[in-house]
Parts: structure tokens; sequence; C-alpha cells
């Protein structure tokens, strides 16, 4: 009888939980006004790499300085 409450309320905690974020609601950035702008300005091109390994870095990686002088390898 515990294993059926217990499975009952979980069912119910989860469903709660569905209900709440059933509605996503997701938009283009900038709305549907500005639809026709946003494809022509679209290029299905994505830049997968800075251009090579550099002295300091390996694939996928360059390198920066911040303002206090200390620099690493970030993400491109």
């Amino acid at each position: 009888m515990r294993k059926l409450m217990l499975m009952l309320a979980a069912t119910a905690a989860i469903l709660f939980a569905g209900a709440l974020t059933w509605n996503a609601q997701a938009s283009v950035t900038g709305g549907s006004g500005n639809l026709a702008i946003t494809a022509k300005n679209f290029t299905p091109i994505i830049k997968t790499a800075c251009g090579g390994p550099g002295a300091h870095c390996r694939w996928g990686r360059h390198w920066v300085c911040g303002p206090m002088g200390r620099c690493w390898c970030a993400p491109c």
C-alpha cells in the first residue's frame, strides 16, 4: 500500500511539474516582424576554428589577455 501511495505521489508531482513547463512560447529573436531581415542576414556557415593552432593554444582556441595582464587560451 505504501509503494502505491508513493508511486501516485511521484506521478502527481511529475505531472504537475510538466503542466507548469508545458507552454514554452518559443519565438524568433526580434519577433516575427523582423523575420525577413533575419532571413536575409542568415548564413548557414559556422566558424569552427580560429585558423589553426598557434604558438600558445591548440585548435579551437585563441590567445586572450585580460585587463590585469593575465593571458589564457579562450574558446573561439
